[in-house]
């Protein structure tokens, strides 16, 4: 019978599981020693699109040139270079529209002439800077729109004394250069005083003195108008356009992008008995006449388009503003772009400070080790000329891209957590590499174990010599020599292995067949295995017994499975079988009373089978067997096995890395359950039946420190020590386990009994305490 590991066997059996001790015998202190078995390297997290406000986000297919850049220019460019104040002046000013319209219109030494204004120049600044796509501002919150825009009350570069249309030279310069092409635009226009009144009942305050009107409310109306205009005018008058950038769909400047949806419409339809109603003039429809929303109106006419999250819809990807440091985890399951500026404004300041080289790529590199894209914005003056220094910045960053480029451009951050200022891993096919930061010492490196590969190359990439290394019996990669001296904001090793780093699915693609198909909405069989969370297989009816079968060619030695459901926070019950001679089956899985509502579900198992079957045993009332992804594998992997909290029995409060930290060493103390990310865990199993369990917030493990009765427990990156690795084993009490230390043999315990906020979690021998009993539930 084949062993499997699943996240029900976490939640209601893992007693099952083989452990080396039991409750009550433990030895008080077992020797230390090193994990000497490979650990294999983990899956990549899926990303499956969400519905929001009746859209649903992008497929991987369509955000995936994103992914793949890593790397675009913003450029804040309007009205606002002409005080070079930065873009925000007229409202921190403040200074009245009548009068910011003068910045335009009045010949004085801080009019804004744009007559230097040479969009080519900006492509191959971008080109040098290694950039694939750009990103304009085509209205910022001022509300003066780059474009002639055909609206009543509109404020444009088409009206005199400009009369141009610098979008269109823009979009044209910049498809020329080979880039993508990604436009800003903000709803927000401090021109109305009806942003900041939408109701004509209750005025926000604001800096130019509006109070409560009810004409207000009509003027919000007509403000709304524009934002439809404007948005199907950039949407159907320059040819594809990759990427929209929104920003603003705060209302009032109050709340968040989703609070100001009301009043915005920013989805797939507009309501028709909403209170700030759209002419037909400037709106949309589909093809049935129901009027569009704004991302419905986008979508419309820029099909493959992707969005951000800043219009009050979710986006079809997730923005990172500011020059901070990311820290902690890598970014999984979700596209993730970081924006930030190299001046010290987004829009042109006079002040001319500029970001030093060291501090951008600190930004950027900790952004691609955490699988993030990163924008960095210029901000050109009045004439159209990016300041020398920011261009200068750019080309420097571009020299390291020319040189380092292949550990950047279309790799995925991982497939390890990185650790905070001193390293990270971005990998591709079948090479990963390290990144080396500046907190990081000398010029000998090991890497986390590469489970059942091989090596076939280390390198320097940078100058293209191969390196010295050495591979420990636990898979871990010494390496040698490496050149720290030539440019020590990141020293990139890599390491070519003879298999792709991450484990192929072998069901991709293969012959699949089930005893019911939704074919009228195209939700056939082979959706399951086409490899997309987008699609999916779907049975006629509700009914259970409905099976799907994957046949993969040939008989093979399985390592596990694993399953995207197309509905999350459901409980499909199942069981998974795999067979030789698609006649007699073996138990895989057996999830037919799983209480497990996750949608994504993966288990561990060892066979040999050339078929695979899900047989879906239980549904709730409504709801269809319906897979989106079907995958098998036959390399060893490291499952992650759901998100969970870990809550001790005799406080009832979780398990908690204290001050929400993502630093190693940092300790872990029990506090009330909120929610936040600290205070969550993802089970990690090991080839012996142990587990680590990596703080959600942070990427790191819990660690046992050293061998000292009573030490707090840690957080630490992964060092494939055993000291890393957790025994769950049953308590007396029902539903709780003890956490046990593999290398010490003690407990999880939290310190004196105590039930206060904040106390320490040590480690120590086994008492038969309830301060030593944790209840592992799912999330």
């Amino acid at each position: 019978m084949p062993e499997s590991i699943s996240r029900r066997s976490v939640l209601a059996g893992i007693a099952a599981m083989t452990v080396a001790a039991t409750t009550g015998s433990l030895a008080v202190a077992t020797p230390a020693y090193a994990a000497t078995a490979a650990i294999p390297l983990p899956l990549l997290p899926l990303r499956i699109p969400k519905v929001d406000l009746g859209l649903e986000q992008q497929p991987d297919s369509k955000v995936q040139w994103l992914q793949d850049a890593k790397l675009g220019m913003f450029i804040h460019w309007g009205p606002y270079a002409g005080p070079a104040k930065g873009e925000w002046w007229m409202h921190n000013a403040p200074i009245t529209p009548a009068n910011y319209q003068k910045y335009v219109t009045d010949a004085t030494g801080e009019q804004f002439t744009a007559d230097a204004y040479d969009p080519a120049a900006w492509a191959q600044l971008a080109k040098d800077f290694g950039a694939k796509y750009t990103t304009l501002t085509t209205r910022h919150h001022d509300g003066f729109a780059l474009w002639p825009l055909n609206h009543p009350n509109a404020w444009s570069s088409g009206q005199a004394p400009l009369k141009r249309d610098f979008v269109k030279d823009y979009v044209a310069a910049v498809r020329a250069a080979g880039l993508k092409v990604g436009l800003y635009y903000s709803p927000i226009d401090w021109r109305y005083p009806g942003y900041y009144d939408v109701t004509g009942t209750n005025c926000a305050a604001n800096p130019w003195g509006y109070t409560t009107d009810p004409a207000h409310k009509e003027n919000a109306r007509i403000m709304k108008t524009e934002v439809y205009e404007s948005i199907k005018e950039l949407v159907t008058q320059y040819g594809v356009i990759d990427d929209l950038w929104w920003d603003g769909g705060w209302v009032a400047e109050k709340g968040s992008d989703a609070d100001g949806a009301f009043f915005w419409e920013p989805g797939q339809f507009r309501d028709g008995a909403n209170q700030w109603p759209v002419d037909a003039t400037y709106g949309d429809t589909d093809a049935g006449g129901k009027p569009l929303g704004l991302m419905g109106m986008v979508r419309k006419h820029q099909p493959d388009i992707v969005a951000t999250s800043r219009s009050g819809w979710m986006g079809d990807y997730d923005s990172e503003e500011g020059s901070s440091v990311p820290t902690g985890a890598i970014r999984t399951g979700k596209v993730t772009e970081k924006v930030f500026t190299v001046g010290s404004s987004w829009g042109y300041n006079s002040d001319a400070k500029v970001m030093s080289y060291g501090t951008a790529m600190n930004v950027l590199v900790n952004c691609w080790i955490r699988n993030m894209t990163v924008m960095v914005n210029v901000g050109p003056d009045r004439h159209g000329t990016v300041p020398t220094a920011q261009a200068g910045l750019l080309r420097q960053i571009g020299t390291f891209m020319t040189a380092c480029g292949q550990s950047i451009y279309g790799t995925r951050g991982g497939p390890w957590n990185p650790l905070d200022g001193q390293y990270g891993f971005t990998y591709k096919d079948n090479t990963f590499y390290s990144h080396l930061l500046p907190g990081y010492s000398g010029t000998t490196f090991t890497t986390p174990s590469i489970g059942d590969a091989q090596v076939t190359r280390v390198f320097d990439v940078r100058s293209g010599a191969n390196l010295t290394y050495s591979v420990a019996g636990d898979g871990r990669i010494t390496i040698n020599g490496i050149d720290r001296s030539t440019h020590p904001q990141d020293s990139v090793v890599g390491v070519t292995l003879d298999r792709p780093v991450q484990p192929a699915d072998i069901a991709a693609g293969r012959t699949v067949t089930a005893d019911s198909e939704e074919t009228s909405k195209g939700n056939t069989a082979s959706k399951a295995v086409d490899g997309s969370t987008a699609t999916r297989w779907c049975a006629v009816n509700g009914s259970t017994g409905h099976w799907l079968k994957v046949d993969l060619g040939s008989t093979r030695s399985l390592t596990g499975t694993r399953i995207a459901w197309e509905l999350d926070k459901t409980n499909y019950r199942y069981k998974i079988e795999g067979s030789t001679d698609n006649s007699t089956w073996t138990a895989l899985v057996d999830n037919t009373t799983t209480t497990s509502t996750s949608q994504v579900q993966t288990a561990v198992s060892q066979t040999q089978a050339r078929y695979v079957r899900v047989t879906v045993t239980g549904l709730p009332a409504g709801v269809y067997a319906s897979i989106r992804n079907l995958e098998v594998y036959d390399r060893p992997f490291t499952a992650d096995l759901g998100t969970y909290k870990v809550i001790n029995r005799n406080s009832g409060k979780a398990l908690d890395v204290s001050n929400a930290s993502t630093a190693d060493g940092a300790t872990l103390i029990q506090w009330p359950y909120g929610g936040g990310t600290n205070q969550q865990w993802n089970l990690l199993p090991n080839t012996d039946g142990s587990f680590r369990l990596a703080n959600v917030k942070s990427g790191k493990l819990l660690q046992s420190p050293d061998s000292t009765q009573g030490a707090t427990l840690a957080q630490a990156s992964d060092n494939g020590g055993d000291n890393q690795w957790w025994k769950l084993v049953p308590s007396a009490t029902s539903g709780y386990h003890r956490l046990i230390n593999v290398r010490t043999g003690w407990c999880a315990d939290v310190k004196d009994a105590s039930t206060a906020d904040g106390t320490n979690v040590i480690q120590w021998p086994d008492a038969g305490g309830a301060n030593q009993d944790w209840q592992i539930v799912s999330l």
